[in-house]
């Protein structure tokens, strides 16, 4: 069996809802998202896929969705979506002291794959159907992965989370039994 593995490395906050810990608090990490697929058969280019195809239709979507973000889960986002209105604009407008204006730019809208973007306040929130932990952000990817990649040849084995990457490894995966 023919396997490669590909990830980005996505630099984003999250919360975890109800943590009894210090997870409870806004804080962010440089994440790294890992995919690995597997084929018993290389195509006609001697490919599994080409690694272009997976940044294209699965880690570029994940990085557009996450870079800079603020992940929080759905429940979250219900309860706290007027205070996120209020925290986003008074950190966008701390330009317009430096700056001399605010300059917002469009904001497209974005799902992907069950998450979306929001921005209350100018300021930019994935929603997620659950709170954003690594083993559910692992299932995430991988059930993403597989909707964009599997064909009956290529097939998803895992994908991995690096929630933290130093001074020591966190990682959780996903895949089937």
């Amino acid at each position: 069996m023919y396997r490669l593995i590909k990830g980005i490395d996505i630099d984003f906050s999250h919360h975890v809802r109800g943590h009894g810990g210090p997870c409870i608090n806004i804080h962010g990490h440089t994440w790294r998202f890992e995919v690995m697929l597997a084929a018993q058969e290389l195509d006609d280019d001697g490919f599994v896929l080409d690694f272009k195809v997976l940044k294209t239709r699965v880690l570029a979507p994940c990085h557009r969705l996450l870079d800079h973000a603020f992940a929080v889960g759905e429940s979250t986002w219900a309860e706290a979506r007027m205070g996120l209105e209020a925290t986003g604009r008074a950190l966008v407008d701390s330009r317009l002291p430096r700056h001399g204006t605010i300059d917002t730019q469009p904001r497209p809208p974005m799902d992907l794959h069950g998450a979306r973007l929001e921005y209350p306040g100018d300021m930019k929130v994935a929603v997620f159907p659950f709170a954003p932990t690594s083993e559910r952000l692992a299932k995430w990817l991988y059930d993403l992965s597989v909707a964009q990649l599997s064909d009956g040849r290529v097939s998803v084995l895992l994908a991995r989370i690096y929630e933290t990457q130093r001074p020591v490894e966190s990682v959780a995966e996903y895949g089937p039994s």
